[in-house]
């Protein structure tokens, strides 16, 4: 059996795949705020390593979540704005 892969890139993603994405997004950035009150670690993935942050060397990857949840906010809004959904359109009479 032969494996076939194909790259990916933001042109075949939707408004919807966009909102998922920043769920997600939402999602983590509690996790660390919560991290962060009860005062443990965060646990990360990067470059292939675990790494566990302390509530005080957190603040970089928050800054880069919350740029990430604007860029999203932008993409969905761009995105939005080309095309309106199929359910307003159904709701207009014809």
């Amino acid at each position: 059996m032969k494996l076939q892969v194909e790259e990916w890139d933001e042109s075949i993603l939707d408004a919807e795949d966009y909102r998922v994405e920043r769920g997600l997004q939402r999602g983590a950035l509690e996790a660390l705020r919560r991290a962060r009150r009860c005062g443990t670690d965060f646990i990360i993935r990067e470059n292939g390593q675990v790494k566990s942050l302390r509530p005080q060397e957190a603040a970089p990857y928050e800054k880069s979540m919350l740029e990430n949840l604007e860029r999203l906010n932008r993409k969905i809004a761009e995105l939005e704005g080309q095309s309106p959904s199929a359910l307003s359109l159904n709701e207009k009479p014809e």
